[in-house]
């Protein structure tokens, strides 16, 4: 008998529950940047039965006009110039850093940008002859396609030019250069720092565009590609300008759809896949807490300096963690779904938590116990908190007059930033009480300050939870999804038939550049047509970043397919 039939008893079934779990933890994990979870997108969200599918596979959208799919998946010529103009791309180090200049002030500070440029019009002659390129704040790039039916809404493509900062003590550790965009053909790897967030994503959305053109295509619906430069620090100059740019022109939902960064492909068995859009982000807020006091020789301190009274605060945080909250309207819930559908490993008692949890109290507790065991998934289901800064004193014989810490918190999607802001208040009151301060909220005494001082709460770049993308029921939708249904099952798939794939919608616990761009239309889907794995994931930001080449090439055939899609058939 092969010892992958043989029945598992006592400790060994045990240990092997308990790798399932991890291993599918780490599957989760590996997809929460790009698609933390996930629903199924083709069924109705009022479960009503343990039994019914709701993970279930959808039609695929093909374009009629198909002149290069094959090109762009198998010709080895195609290959290598798609290699050469992504590896170029990784090569110009735009690296951003977290406080930067307006480009109007210091438009040396962006040299390193303009050289991407110059690089961009050398690499797409074709898309630098027919498009429209605007600047947007001197450095954010605009390209417009013009259509022929000027009434229908445009598509707009982003991507952001910046990449985060190669820590200049790490390069050593890096397998090949940072900024090399080295091929590795054994493995099929690009190297480089950017090589996945996300100048894969820009290169892509650029190459299918200037194949579009070769290939003599007409759009009736303009086609616009947006470029922000600096994402990795908020998209306060880049995204931001652009989205008030492009609000401007086109005004309230002027915009057909918007796909950005996001989503990926995640593995979660043998030879079966889920495609998992973003189609909802959690809010944020930095909610500074400063303890103000009174100073002195440290020889006759108080019973509690600012810093003691800023570190019993700080516990009183970190030992009372946001509750966790369950719905079925959770993105994070469909890829629990698709798993207990799909997953032959998952163990019996996830597989009935998971599915009877919507509508039995039981298996919901238990499946948020479940869920908030495990550390990478359990913020999907509550706000999160990180104490990120903290400052206090200046000498050791002098007592802290002032001491402030910093708390960031990522949003649940059923809370708000006034939710999260009354919850953090509550325990500063609490804190303020047992050690006789007062408190400031927002410039407002709520309790009046005494000798000893008061503790001050500030709220900092609030952001609301996003709203939903629309996704049951959406035209929209279904030609986006049958899009990646086609792109995968018949093009990158094609010659492994037996490859089960899914498509549905996840959630996100960072956030994107569409954050400026909400009101230009509800159609927002964060996707990048690439195969998510552990190691993907883990290099992100960090050392050895990389990602397939045949991971760009089906982010190029996506993009390629999905705007003659939403010509031909929308």
């Amino acid at each position: 008998m092969d010892a992958k039939y043989e029945p598992l008893q006592g400790s060994r079934l045990q240990n092997h529950r308990f790798s399932n779990i991890k291993k599918l933890t780490a599957l989760l994990s590996a997809g929460l940047a790009f698609s933390s979870l996930i629903w199924y997108a083709g069924s109705s969200r009022n479960v009503t039965s343990a039994d019914s599918v709701r993970c279930g596979s959808i039609e695929p959208v093909s374009p009629d006009f198909d002149k290069s799919i094959e090109l762009i998946f198998r010709d080895p010529d195609f290959r290598q110039k798609s290699l050469e103009r992504f590896s170029g791309a990784i090569r110009v180090p735009t690296e951003i850093q977290d406080t930067n200049p307006q480009p109007g002030d210091d438009l040396d500070y962006y040299k390193t940008f303009f050289k991407f440029h110059d690089y961009l019009e050398d690499t797409f002659p074709l898309v630098h002859q027919h498009l429209k390129r605007e600047k947007v704040n001197s450095v954010a790039l605009l390209y417009t396609w013009n259509g022929s039916d000027p009434s229908l809404e445009p598509l707009l493509l982003t991507a952001h030019q910046d990449v985060v900062p190669v820590n200049p003590t790490t390069v050593d550790d890096w397998t090949y250069p940072p900024f090399s965009g080295h091929y590795d053909n054994e493995t099929d790897f690009v190297w480089g720092r950017g090589s996945v967030d996300c100048k894969n994503l820009l290169i892509g959305e650029l190459e299918a565009v200037e194949q579009l053109l070769k290939d003599d295509f007409k759009p009736q619906r303009s086609v616009i590609l947006a470029f922000g430069f600096d994402e990795e620090s908020s998209g306060l100059l880049g995204a931001h300008d652009l989205g008030e740019f492009l609000y401007e022109r086109y005004g309230d939902n002027g915009i057909y759809a918007i796909v950005d960064e996001g989503g990926g492909i995640v593995p979660i068995d043998k030879n079966v896949y889920v495609a998992a859009p973003i189609t909802a982000e959690k809010g944020y807020v930095d909610v500074e807490i400063i303890v103000h006091g009174t100073g002195g020789h440290s020889s006759v301190p108080p019973d509690h300096t600012t810093i003691g009274v800023a570190a019993s605060l700080i516990t009183l945080l970190e030992s009372n963690p946001f509750d966790p909250t369950f719905t079925a309207e959770n993105p994070f819930y469909g890829f629990l779904t698709c798993a207990a559908e799909h997953n032959s490993q998952l163990p019996k008692d996830w597989k009935k938590a998971i599915l009877d949890a919507p509508f039995d109290t039981k298996q919901r507790h238990k499946l948020i116990s479940l869920v908030s065991a495990e550390r990478p998934l359990r913020d999907l289901l509550r706000t999160s908190q990180a104490v990120d800064i903290v400052k206090g004193g200046i000498k050791a014989n002098a007592l802290p007059e002032v001491t402030s810490f910093l708390v960031n918190h990522r949003i649940d999607i059923n809370s708000s930033v006034k939710e999260t802001l009354e919850r953090d208040l509550g325990f500063v009151k609490k804190i303020a009480e047992e050690f006789n301060y007062g408190v400031v909220f927002e410039g407002q005494e709520v309790i009046p300050s005494t000798n000893l001082g008061y503790i001050e709460v500030l709220s900092q770049k609030t952001l609301e939870p996003a709203p939903r993308s629309p996704v049951s029921g959406s035209k929209v939708w279904d030609l986006f999804a049958g899009t990646i249904q086609n792109v995968f099952k018949n093009g990158h798939f094609k010659d492994e038939p037996d490859t089960e794939f899914y498509v549905t919608e996840s959630l996100i616990s960072g956030n994107t550049d569409t954050r400026y761009y909400w009101r230009l239309t509800e159609n927002i889907y964060r996707f990048q047509a690439v195969i998510v794995d552990e190691n993907l994931m883990r290099t992100i930001h960090s050392v050895n970043e990389h990602i397939s080449l045949s991971s760009h090439l089906s982010t190029v055939a996506f993009i390629y397919e999905y705007i003659i899609n939403v010509n031909e058939k929308a």
